[in-house]
Order: C-alpha cells, then sequence, then structure tokens
C-alpha cells in the first residue's frame, strides 16, 4: 500500500504557480500545493533512502576492497610461489586504477550539471564532488601502498656450489645458478614492470591536471564567466592543484627504492587460494561499485527534482498568501 502511495505521489503533475490561473478555483489551488507537499515529502523520503543505500553499499565495498589490500601488502613472493604474489598485486592495482576512472567519470557528469545548473542544487552536488574526490584521493594511496609493497631486487649471490674435486692437480669447483638468484631476477623484473606502469600512468595524470589548471586559470583570467560559475572555477582550480600535489608526491614515494620489505613469504598453495578469492571477491566489488555510482546519479536526481519542487510551492504559497482575500 505504501508502495502505491508512493508511486501515486511521484505521478502527480508539477505544475508552475502560473499554470491554468484562469481555470483553477481557489480550492483547487490550494489541493494543489497539499498534493505537491506530499509529493516533496515522498520524494524526499526516496532520497534518505538512497543515500542510506549509497552508505551502505559504499561501506561493504570499502571493506572487501580493504581487506584484499591489507592481506597482499603483508605478502611477498617465495621460490614456490614466484611471481604470483606480485601479479595478483598487478591485477588489483588494475581494479583500482580502473575504479580512478569510474569515479572520474561520474564526477565529470557531475561538474557538468554544477556548471549549468539553474535549480539551486549545487551545494548537494558539490558534496557529491568532494566524496567522489575523496574515494580517488584513497584508490590512489591504496595504489602506492600495494606499489610499495612489492620487492626489489636485492644483491644474491649469482652461483652456488656443489663441491668440487682435483684434477692434474687444480682444484675444480661444480657450480650452478643458484634459486634464489632465479627467485630474486623473477621479482625484480616483475616488479619493475609494474613500477614502470605505474611511474607512466601517475606521469599522464600529472599532465593533464596540469593542462586542466592551465585551461581554467585561462577562463578565470579571462573575466567572462557568470559570478556563479567564477566561484565553482575557483573552487575547481583549488581541488585540481590538490590533487596535482598528491599525484606528485605519489610519483616521488614510487620513485624512492623501497628497501628490504618484510613481507611474508606466501608459497605457491597460498598464492594460488588467494588468487581464487581475489576473483571471488572481484565480481562482488564491481558489482557494488556500479551499484553506488548509479544510485549517485538517481540522487542527483533527486534532489534537483525536490528543489524544482520547492521552488514550486514557494510560488503557489506566496501567490495565495497574496491572492487570500480574493
Amino acid at each position: 500500500m505504501k508502495a502505491q502511495l508512493l508511486f501515486t505521489l511521484l505521478a502527480l503533475p508539477v505544475l508552475n504557480a502560473q499554470d491554468s490561473t484562469s481555470t483553477m478555483s481557489m480550492e483547487e489551488r490550494k489541493a494543489s500545493v497539499v498534493q505537491l507537499k506530499e509529493n516533496i515529502e515522498a520524494r524526499e523520503e526516496r532520497l534518505q533512502e538512497l543515500i542510506a543505500d549509497i552508505k551502505t553499499l559504499d561501506e561493504r565495498t570499502e571493506k572487501k576492497i580493504d581487506r584484499v589490500i591489507d592481506t597482499l601488502k603483508r605478502l611477498e613472493d617465495s621460490e614456490s610461489s614466484k611471481t604470483r604474489i606480485t601479479r595478483l598485486k598487478g591485477e588489483v592495482i588494475e581494479g583500482l586504477r580502473k575504479s580512478i576512472n569510474a569515479y572520474a567519470t561520474e564526477r565529470r557528469k557531475i561538474f557538468e550539471r554544477i556548471r549549468t545548473d539553474q535549480s539551486g542544487a549545487s551545494d548537494p552536488l558539490n558534496e557529491s564532488i568532494n566524496k567522489i574526490d575523496a574515494r580517488i584521493e584513497k584508490r590512489a594511496s591504496q595504489i602506492i601502498e600495494l606499489a610499495k609493497s612489492m620487492p626489489q631486487g636485492k644483491d644474491v649471490k649469482k652461483y652456488e656450489g656443489d663441491g668440487g674435486d682435483y684434477y692434474n692437480g687444480w682444484y675444480h669447483e661444480d657450480s650452478r645458478i643458484s634459486e634464489e638468484w632465479r627467485q630474486n631476477r623473477r621479482q625484480g623484473v616483475a616488479t619493475e614492470n609494474e613500477l614502470r606502469d605505474l611511474t607512466q600512468a601517475l606521469e599522464g595524470a600529472i599532465e593533464d591536471l596540469d593542462r586542466r589548471i592551465m585551461a581554467v586559470e585561462a577562463r578565470l583570467k579571462d573575466g567572462k564567466l557568470s559570478p556563479a560559475n567564477t566561484i565553482l572555477a575557483k573552487q575547481e582550480l583549488a581541488r585540481n592543484q590538490a590533487m596535482l600535489s598528491s599525484r606528485k608526491k605519489e610519483l616521488l614515494e614510487l620513485s624512492t627504492p623501497a628497501g628490504t620489505t618484510s613481507g611474508d613469504e606466501a608459497n605457491k598453495d597460498t598464492a594460488d587460494r588467494l588468487k581464487e578469492m581475489f576473483e571471488d571477491a572481484r565480481g562482488d566489488i564491481q558489482d557494488d561499485h556500479w551499484a553506488v555510482l548509479k544510485k549517485y546519479d538517481e540522487a542527483v536526481d533527486e534532489r534537483e527534482s525536490i528543489l524544482k519542487m520547492q521552488a514550486n510551492l514557494e510560488a503557489r504559497e506566496k501567490w495565495l498568501s497574496e491572492n487570500a482575500g480574493e
């Protein structure tokens, strides 16, 4: 019954205060105000449901991601696992980078709505951008954590002796390449590849932010922006400058040798089990992540609708107040 009532309220037409002024009676005008208030109440209830859903999904997603990262950053490969743990860290990093891209796309959509906003919804939309920026920063930090947990090459003796014998008065030592050296080389190459890819990605992000900052500064210098868009441009400039500072700091961290890591060595079986656990978790995390972004869109739509209806209600109530004596 409640759902049916909500659907009915949401389906009510929302008219301008001036609509049908010649055909509506005073009683009909008063009734329309009551209906509009009920409609606003229903939409506000829906908005709160969306906010609660976003919070629940977001917290669940973050817990899963935190668990994966906390587990992986404590581990490193062994001769048994070869580079399985490092490759898995690379897969998780790639997933985190895709998450950043998805958030960035959603951010651009919301920013464009703020830029063209005529409904007064800028403040709550700005709040959404701030939350998205916080998630982007957290993902970037998690990427650096994982990258720094990848062991780099060590100074390991290449050959190990298998004993020896004397021949014609000379001692000949039998030697072979040690498994420790082979593992150290495998690990070093795998880590180097991951760090190179990340370094290139960070350099690209820095270049992009530099371009965006220059573009915003040019628009501000031009002086053709409206007062509202001038405020928006200054806000965006500050956000971009903060992100640029973070990316430069992360690039410096990535280029600084991590030294000797102290992670626990994982054997092949442990690495394979972690891979299976990650594959299981990845689908759930992706589903929840996309659900959060979808609900962000819905919440933004609800906020804008509520603000428009509240302006409509204010205009209707003002008309009734001014024409109460007629």
